[in-house]
């Protein structure tokens, strides 16, 4: 099921028939440079869609997607639009990982808008906040693009990360 489109990308929701192409990105150390460790053990990334998929069904607007090319279905990432760690009453947070081919395109830029826009339009949040391992320079132009300013650095997830806030 679709839950938003920008121009070129579809956002949807997350299949059992994608973990494969999951496995592929979590274990791809290129992709995960700036997230986490790359992932070695199918059990672990299945486990992880298992979670995402209760977090989805408590949360129906939200959780882990599959990215597509509109007009060819063709996948080309995933992204998070989630309560930051996945806790209900914490700021609203997006994320976004872009497979190989498809980077450079201005579709992390598109994707980022997209998902913004969205969570603006159907949560009406005061704020929504991204995060970026401090070397990731790419993602971190991408945020700014869309508005996200710099409100500092804390630790998040594995490691620090560089704050990015983005108000309405």
């Amino acid at each position: 099921m679709t839950i938003y489109q920008t121009a070129h990308l579809r956002i949807r929701e997350l299949r059992p028939d994608d973990f494969e192409y999951m496995f592929r990105l979590m274990s791809d150390p290129e992709i995960m440079r700036y997230i986490r460790a790359p992932e070695t053990d199918p059990a672990v990334v299945q486990d992880r869609m298992d979670k995402w998929a209760a977090y989805h069904a408590e949360h129906p607007k939200l959780g882990v997607f599959i990215v597509e090319m509109q007009n060819t279905a063709e996948r080309v990432g995933y992204c998070v639009i989630r309560h930051v760690n996945f806790e209900p009453g914490k700021d609203l947070e997006i994320g976004y990982a872009i497979d190989h081919g498809f980077a450079g395109k201005g579709l992390a830029t598109e994707l980022a808008q997209g998902l913004a826009d969205y969570l603006f339009a159907v949560f009406q949040p005061e704020k929504i906040v991204a995060f970026t391992d401090p070397a990731n320079l790419a993602s971190q132009r991408v945020l700014q693009k869309c508005g996200f300013q710099i409100t500092g650095r804390k630790q998040v997830y594995d490691g620090e990360s560089v704050v990015f806030e983005l108000y309405k």
